[in-house]
């Protein structure tokens, strides 16, 4: 019996400050975790009986920021209005919602030299409002 190897193929470095997320997320889309609750929760009667959905479940339901799919989809659409966010970025300001522009670029780096911090301000104060005033 022989073994043919295969040659290695250099491998992409990842770096998500700079959205080098690898190959398998080229054409991913990305949920809010608000999302995912409400995705998890709609399917509980027919989801498997198994740890690792009962703790993304829990994990879901501690750090979603949005309460109903309108909020989430009305912060998605506010970030929208931004056209040269992500959808990686969409995500990250949606779910760790910071209230200030210069922390949403320390903890979303990619978008240091996208947006201008008043815009960026602008639009991170809408979210917080947003947060408020759900139902």
């Amino acid at each position: 019996m022989t073994t043919r190897l295969r040659p290695r193929t250099q491998l992409e470095e990842e770096d998500a400050t700079t959205l080098k997320l690898g190959t398998e997320f080229a054409n991913a889309g990305c949920l809010l975790i608000s999302e995912v609750k409400y995705l998890l929760e709609n399917r509980e009667k027919t989801a498997p009986d198994n740890a690792v959905y009962t703790k993304t479940l829990d994990y879901v339901k501690t750090f979603a920021k949005w309460h109903t799919t309108d909020s989430a989809s009305a912060v998605r659409e506010t970030l929208r209005r931004e056209p040269q966010l992500t959808q990686f970025e969409t995500a990250q300001l949606a779910n760790l919602c910071p209230a200030e522009a210069e922390e949403a670029k320390s903890i979303v780096p990619s978008l240091e030299d996208k947006v201008e911090d008043d815009r960026l301000q602008a639009l991170l104060n809408e979210i917080q409002t947003m947060r408020k005033f759900q139902t």
